[in-house]
């Protein structure tokens, strides 16, 4: 159920943290949750759709995101810019 205001009211089987991201069956942002709202036993969840890649219309299936994506990581370097490598240490038998 949606409104002008950029809000979308969305039933729920639990309550889920606020901030979480909401996708589509597509993986396309939503929004975001801003407020859980009713009886922890069945719970709505209002969802912030302001910025959007997607729209949704009523009896679709929206699905949370409990960890937003992680950037890959820099590879760490030295003073002088290049890449750290572990040393290997090497025994003579």
């Amino acid at each position: 159920m949606a409104n002008k205001k950029g809000t979308i009211l969305v039933r729920s089987t639990k309550p889920h943290r606020i901030g979480i991201q909401v996708v589509n069956h597509e993986i396309k942002r939503l929004g975001k949750v801003v407020d859980v709202i009713g009886p922890a036993a069945a719970p709505y969840i209002v969802i912030n759709t302001r910025g959007a890649q997607a729209q949704t219309k009523k009896g679709d299936i929206v699905y949370l995101l409990d960890k937003p994506p992680q950037k890959p990581k820099r590879p760490q370097q030295n003073r002088s810019g290049k890449p750290r490598y572990s040393k290997k240490s090497y025994s003579k038998k």
